[in-house]
């Protein structure tokens, strides 16, 4: 078949889907952010170089000659497609793997002597498992929306393989990449900065300068006259400020904010008279970004902390060079630490609360050695022996704070 005579359609129907994804997406998802979609979430840690590489490079030359490949004139090209794009599909979900390498095979063998049926279906087979296979670049309601415009580049990617061939179909799809990667540079610094008071404080909320890589570091630093966020997510400033307004009640703090969107966060006293009120700043903070903040009561298993000698290792005032290795922390803040965890420990991480009654008192802990212990069990084992602290688990009614998007 002369595609240049019979086929132009297959580029009005691609641009037709890829119009429909936006527009749907532009009407039913309105608060839609592109910081709240995991791919950016996941590439933001990573190098900028290798980014670049990956996105713009490997990429569309892996996902061209999976998916596009078969619409190459030498035969070679569909067994090749075939064994690339199976494989995709496999270390992705095994079973979507099987059942698409069995309908490539149904394709191949059975529609030999009928090609335009051959044509359409690979088309078909070939630009919906594309775009399936991007379903976690967004959350799912965006990617839903978004899926005929994922369908749409599938069949405009081939369209290019067909009409010209597979580089003109890698360049397209390498352009379009490198295009979504620029221009997240410009969204994030395309707001201007927010200036927000009330009876204590005046503020400045900005976004964050865009940084790639694991060395983005967030600042923070609360006091009575100043208040300052440098980096941070909006969940996480939330957080803090919760913490610093209430230090008497223990809460579970349940961040459901997705957006990993940064900010700097200044705020000043705004006369000497009065210090910052830091219930005012959070309940400001919400009304301008829309954030929800409520709080349940929920059964939950946990491990309740409770200090046994707590006058051993309370803080009274000691010097900080006398203490050493100790670091001084809180009860609320060694219970927050505890319940984290780290990226690398792959053991589930128990729920830690304190025991009712007790104060969120300063205290001396050896964090150095804490951290080295392996396993929970360990650590557990650790601030028994070493500061006489128990951990006792538990099926208890928990305070749970939630803070959310409206």
């Amino acid at each position: 078949m002369n595609l240049k005579k019979n086929y132009r359609y297959l580029l009005v129907i691609s641009l037709c889907l890829m119009a429909l994804g936006v527009l749907l997406r532009t009407l039913f998802d309105k608060e839609q952010d592109v910081f709240n979609a995991p791919v950016y979430k996941f590439l933001f840690n990573l190098p900028l170089g290798f980014v670049l590489f990956y996105v713009v490079i490997f990429a569309p030359i892996t996902e061209e000659i999976a998916f596009r490949s078969w619409a190459c004139k030498k035969r070679a090209w569909i067994w090749i497609s075939f064994a690339v794009s199976s494989l995709y599909v496999l270390l992705i979900n095994v079973y979507g793997g099987i059942i698409y390498s069995v309908l490539f095979l149904l394709i191949i063998f059975f529609l030999k002597d009928k090609p335009k049926l051959r044509l359409y279906s690979f088309l078909i087979l070939s630009s919906i498992t594309f775009a399936s296979l991007h379903y976690g670049n967004l959350q799912p309601k965006s990617f839903f929306l978004s899926f005929p415009q994922y369908v749409g580049m599938g069949l405009l990617f081939s369209y290019f393989t067909l009409r010209f061939n597979l580089l003109t179909s890698i360049i397209a799809h390498a352009l379009n990449n490198f295009v979504a990667i620029a221009a997240l540079g410009l969204f994030i610094n395309s707001d201007k900065p927010i200036n927000f008071e009330g009876k204590t404080y005046k503020a400045t909320l900005t976004n964050a300068p865009l940084k790639w890589g694991l060395n983005t570091v967030s600042t923070n630093a609360l006091g009575r006259e100043t208040i300052s966020f440098k980096n941070a997510p909006l969940g996480s400033i939330a957080e803090s400020l919760i913490g610093a307004y209430d230090t008497k009640t223990y809460w579970i703090k349940q961040n459901e904010i997705l957006s990993f969107r940064n900010y700097d966060l200044l705020v000043k006293q705004k006369d000497t008279n009065s210090f910052i009120d830091y219930k005012m700043v959070i309940d400001d903070l919400c009304k301008l970004e829309d954030l929800k903040i409520d709080t349940i009561k929920e059964k939950r298993e946990v491990y309740v902390l409770n200090v046994k000698e707590l006058d051993k290792i309370i803080d009274k005032s000691e010097d900080w060079d006398s203490k050493k290795p100790l670091i001084r922390t809180t009860v609320f803040a060694l219970c927050e630490s505890l319940s984290e965890g780290s990226i690398a420990s792959r053991e589930k991480i128990p729920t830690i609360i304190p025991q009712k009654g007790v104060s969120n008192n300063s205290i001396w802990i050896d964090f150095n050695k804490l951290y080295k212990q392996n396993t929970f069990e360990e650590k557990k084992n650790m601030l028994y022996s070493s500061h006489g602290i128990t951990l006792t688990k538990k099926d208890t009614l928990v305070n749970v704070i939630r803070i959310r998007e409206k």
